[in-house]
């Protein structure tokens, strides 16, 4: 089976878009078009449904989508095993990113990573699922490693945790709770909450925390860039829990919580499939590139 309709197909299940796909790998949507098609032939089934707006996963393609990963990881380790040691190191690496994050300078790190090993296609991607998304696609094998907000357990994952931060209370200056030393879950409750969607590490916290206190709580501003929830804070659509590190800006009240809740930053990568020598080389170079004075 050939590597490069594998890319092609991996490429456009990803992208669910022709030609953001064919942008992402250099070549014509003509070029990859054909490649996807010569691998359905190969195949005998069909992987996508194309219509002029819109790309689907058939059934079968969604099956073969994680088998074309793990196939594509599997022929760089065979490339690795058979090359010597001193050789430069080649193959692919794909890592999962949230969004605002600065703890880690990730520009610095792939510029250092590309440096010392061009003969690697690195490629950064983001999940509109958060953290659960990231985790999803590092088991199934699109995924190589990846950046997430909160230190899961899991089986299939390896996981490592980079830096802990306590959450807290931002809330409007002019909030009656903005005179308070420190506030409850309780106290809160009833509030409108502004925060990520389901499935990001940071909302996942907080849910459940209220679950385990037996509370519910309404969100009713949901926004994928953490950095703008002050700002939506200060104009009085609610209050929020954010990490201690998160500048909570004019206009807006930071307060502690009287119970212990926190966010984890993490890095993850499959428990169940032997890391590549790149994958080794990136997580050597990871601690070299954290600032561990801020978290966004």
């Amino acid at each position: 089976m050939d590597q490069r309709r594998l890319e092609y197909f991996i490429a456009v299940a990803e992208e669910m878009n022709f030609t953001r796909a064919a942008q992402r790998l250099h070549v014509t949507q003509s070029t990859l078009s054909a490649g996807l098609k010569a691998l359905e032939s190969e195949l005998r089934v069909e992987l996508v449904t194309r219509s002029t707006r819109s790309v689907q996963l058939t059934e079968a393609g969604a099956a073969f989508l994680p088998e074309a990963g793990a196939a594509l990881e599997a022929l760089d380790r065979a490339r690795a095993a058979v090359e010597p040691v001193s050789a430069g190191l080649r193959g692919s690496l794909t890592v999962g990113l949230l969004t605002s994050m600065t703890i880690v300078d990730v520009p610095a790190l792939a510029g250092d990573f590309h440096r010392r090993h061009p003969g690697v296609r690195l490629r950064l991607a983001m999940s509109r699922r958060g953290t659960a998304g990231l985790a999803e696609q590092i088991k199934d094998s699109r995924m190589d490693v990846a950046f997430v907000g909160r230190q899961l357990r899991d089986e299939h994952l390896h996981v490592s945790p980079i830096k802990k931060y306590d959450l807290r209370l931002l809330l409007p200056e002019d909030h009656p709770l903005a005179g308070r030393a420190a506030v409850g879950l309780a106290d809160v409750a009833g509030e409108p909450f502004i925060d990520m969607p389901p499935g990001f590490g940071q909302r996942e916290v907080v849910d459940e925390a209220f679950a385990r206190a037996e509370l519910s709580r309404q969100v009713t501003v949901e926004v994928s860039d953490v950095t703008t929830i002050p700002e939506y804070v200060a104009h009085g659509l609610g209050v929020a829990l954010l990490p201690e590190a998160f500048p909570a800006g004019p206009g807006v009240r930071a307060l502690p919580l009287d119970t212990e809740l926190s966010w984890t930053l993490s890095v993850i990568r499959s428990a169940r499939r032997k890391p590549t020598r790149a994958l080794y080389a990136f997580m050597d170079l990871l601690p070299q590139h954290i600032h561990h004075e801020r978290a966004f």
